[in-house]
């Protein structure tokens, strides 16, 4: 498979396409596109303050690396008293100026809709894949649904959680780091038979 990729810039993403065994699809990866991003963080000792009137617009905010979902957003928790929050069908100014307003001072907004790529991998083998560079358990029984990590895979510090019961996941990549993660993720789901989509043909 590096051979394979050897032709690629780095600094470009994987073309979409199959990788591996023909007739085969193993792993599925497509990346989202059309959600806002933008982080959310709580002033210093106001995390308790932040979700309450959060919850009270309609997202209960969980303070852990969990997903919170509510009022037409998503919220993942990446640290103490801090948040990933993305939006479908506005803009990253929109979803910034309507989390300022919920959360009334006690929290700080930072628009992230160019820092991250989001990607969907779901597959009956994409645990496998995952396994070559995630060291976390990804067992049913260890991570469930809703649950979220933001740690490093391959190298590659980025958050990703666990979207529905059948093996499917959301990553967030940083934008800069996306290529060398298509490039980990090809050459780790290829062996499975291996599908991406909605990067573009190179």
């Amino acid at each position: 498979m590096a051979d394979a990729l050897a032709h690629l810039s780095p600094a470009h993403p994987v073309p979409e396409g199959r990788y591996g065994p023909e007739r085969r699809d193993g792993v599925l990866a497509a990346q989202v596109r059309g959600l806002a991003a933008a982080t959310l963080v709580a002033r210093r000792g106001g995390a308790a303050a932040l979700c309450r009137v959060m919850a009270g617009a309609g997202l209960p905010l969980c303070d852990a690396p969990r997903l919170s979902t509510g009022a037409g957003l998503s919220a993942i928790g990446t640290g103490p008293g801090r948040w990933l929050v993305l939006a479908e069908g506005v803009s990253g100014d929109e979803l910034c100026g309507r989390l300022a307003g919920i959360a009334q001072g006690h929290g700080a907004v930072t628009d992230q809709s160019d820092a991250f790529l989001l990607f969907d991998l779901s597959g009956e083998k994409v645990r496998d894949a995952l396994a070559r560079g995630v060291t976390l358990d990804l067992h049913p029984r260890a991570f469930v649904v809703g649950e979220a990590a933001t740690t490093l895979v391959a190298g590659i510090s980025l958050t990703f959680w666990q979207s529905d019961a059948a093996s499917a996941y959301r990553f967030a990549v940083p934008r800069s780091f996306a290529p060398a993660f298509l490039r980990w993720l090809t050459a780790s789901a290829a062996p499975f038979g291996f599908v991406l989509r909605g990067t573009g043909r190179g």
